[in-house]
């Protein structure tokens, strides 16, 4: 039988059948929607009460269509209803479609169900009371009409809004003056997205939420919350057990993505442009592969594997002996030795040795474990923080409270490996000086985990309560705290596991009967549900440069939308401790 070659006609050929087949395909999606929304509007019916929003301009319908690896393409209408709205944006979508050879994966419709009027002399009183960049979460328009008008993702995935005059920024030249809408990167957008113009800045701005609806890939239809921190993110219920298992699925897997030939990750991306991260960092490098291993106890993703084994090799390589008995992680870059290293690398090592048992890695752990010692003052219990790998001698003695509560935990995980008692002395020597440094201010979930694990040795009230004390003399300020903040759930997590080891096992802690557990779970749930806010759904994903790159992970809003390895670490941490904890125990 004949194989008949290709040629350039047959190729055009399948190009113009799937293009015509992907629009097909892509007008069924949209009118499914449309339906959607038009039912969903027959009982929540828009009510604009802003005056100057006229009864032509009544119903302002956006769409947005992304291919899945690049930015989504956004384009609006307005008009006296629904119908007349959509049919005008639809036929705008079809030119963008066409003009720039999209095929949709997901599509977005928002309609815009509230408008404020705000002078644009007044912009900075509003922004003064933003706290964080990007945390401004509404969409604007420069004009009544709607013509010029950005959802509230456009707006803050494209640097539209100027965030320099909120506290956290104040303190650089000239945020005085900052107009808080970017007008210069307004105009970049607009041309990027085929709409050439120059803005003309009028005497009122105005912001705007929508009702959103988005379709992903398995055509299903979302809901989407739209206001305040969750604005953009589809709407769920309780977090089942299967839904964690879902995202500590996609964003450990999202890891598995970032490993390169060398058996380093990709450090991160700042997700606004696409910027990658050059530097890296031992620590977070262990760190992450410690969290897959979290990740696997709860998936059983057998896909995470291999990433798994090439990354713990990779840190096995960054390894220095100042003699026979002592080891240390050396910092490639810097040629530092961090007190931080050596603790989270004896983290990740017992933790393989836990989870599968195929490696043996006691010698390794003694040896790091023994540069804790080396770093430690026996008398006071103090830690130094960095020496110079070079000469081992002293670079800096304090860095960040995060290598002490590490340390720690990284020797009473190595007693219980290797026995040594030394290990357990040293651990204890560390907590008594936290515990005399007040150490409880600093909110530190490396300090809880250190606390959970040293209670299973030694039984002392004081232990119990100082471990009790990290997370509930903190928790308003937890409750409370805006961003997603991904080590808060650690922190609460295993303060939690401690409390309910003491109630099981009836031990005598006085200050328990300061907590109220159903106020603590309420906190943890609260923590849990929030953090979502950080995770990238498909729906806001679609509004970063590289969506493809970055879908599934977590992410940091007020770093320019950041996703490293090390957020992603410390959200499976959380969400891992919280399915085994609260979830797979049925409360």
């Amino acid at each position: 039988m004949k194989t008949i070659p290709r040629t350039k006609h047959s190729n055009k050929y399948n190009q113009e059948k799937n293009r015509l087949v992907s629009k097909a395909l892509f007008e069924k999606k949209l009118d499914a929607m449309k339906g959607y929304v038009e039912e969903y509007l027959k009982s929540n019916p828009i009510d604009i009460k802003c005056k100057d929003i006229q009864d032509e301009v009544k119903y302002t319908v956006f769409v947005s269509v992304s291919d899945g690896k690049k930015r989504a393409r956004v384009c609006h209408a307005s008009a006296a209803d629904f119908e007349a709205s959509f049919m005008k944006v639809r036929e705008k979508v079809r030119t963008v479609i066409d003009k720039y050879s999209l095929t949709p994966v997901w599509i977005k419709i928002d309609v815009v169900d509230f408008v404020q009027k705000v002078p644009f002399a007044n912009l900075k009183k509003i922004f003064l009371s933003v706290k964080y960049k990007d945390f401004f979460r509404m969409g604007f328009s420069l004009d009544p009409w709607m013509d010029i008008a950005f959802l509230e993702a456009e707006a803050n995935s494209y640097g539209l809004y100027d965030y320099s005059v909120i506290p956290m920024k104040a303190s650089k030249p000239g945020h005085e003056n900052v107009p808080c809408i970017n007008t210069e990167q307004v105009e970049k957008y607009l041309g990027w997205n085929g709409r050439p113009c120059s803005p003309i800045i009028l005497p009122f701005v105005y912001f705007f939420n929508c009702k959103s609806f988005f379709m992903d890939t398995d055509k299903e239809i979302y809901m989407l919350y739209n206001a305040g921190m969750h604005c953009g993110r589809r709407t769920i219920g309780e977090l089942t057990p299967e839904f964690v298992r879902e995202i500590l699925t996609t964003s450990s897997q999202y890891l598995t993505r970032q490993m390169l030939p060398s058996d380093k990750f990709i450090y991160g991306y700042f997700s606004r442009f696409n910027a990658v991260m050059t530097s890296y960092n031992i620590l977070r490098h262990t760190g992450t592969v410690w969290s897959m291993m979290c990740a696997y106890e709860v998936t059983g993703d057998n896909s995470l594997l291999e990433t798994i084994n090439k990354a713990i090799d990779y840190l096995l390589t960054q390894i220095s002996y100042k003699d026979n008995e002592t080891a240390f992680v050396v910092e490639a870059g810097s040629r530092e030795i961090k007190l931080g290293g050596n603790g989270i690398a004896i983290i990740a090592l017992t933790k393989h040795m836990e989870v599968f048992g195929d490696r043996d890695f006691t010698d390794m752990i003694t040896l790091l474990a023994n540069g804790i010692l080396y770093l430690q003052d026996k008398e006071t219990g103090k830690m130094t923080h960095v020496l110079d790998a070079a000469n081992f001698e002293v670079k800096e003695a304090f860095r960040t409270v995060y290598y002490d509560g590490e340390s720690a935990y990284a020797l009473i995980k190595a007693y219980d490996i290797t026995g040594n008692n030394a290990y357990l002395d040293a651990a204890r020597r560390s907590i008594d000086y936290f515990i005399n440094k007040n150490y409880v201010v600093y909110r530190d979930h490396w300090l809880a985990y250190a606390m959970n694990e040293f209670t299973r040795f030694v039984h002392e009230e004081k232990y119990y309560t100082f471990a009790l004390r990290n997370a509930w003399e903190n928790r308003e300020r937890i409750r409370k705290q805006q961003t997603s903040y991904h080590t808060y759930l650690e922190l609460l997590m295993e303060t939690y596991d401690i409390y309910l080891r003491i109630k099981e096992q009836n031990i005598s802690v006085d200050y328990m009967n300061q907590i109220d557990e159903d106020e603590f779970v309420e906190i943890i749930k609260h923590r849990a549900f929030h953090m979502l806010d950080g995770y990238f759904y498909p729906e806001y994903a679609m509004y970063m440069e590289r969506p493809d790159k970055i879908l599934g992970s977590f992410f940091v809003r007020h770093d320019d939308f950041r996703a490293r390895i090390d957020d992603n670490q410390h959200f499976i941490d959380g969400y891992a401790k919280y399915y085994k904890l609260i979830l797979h125990n049925g409360e």
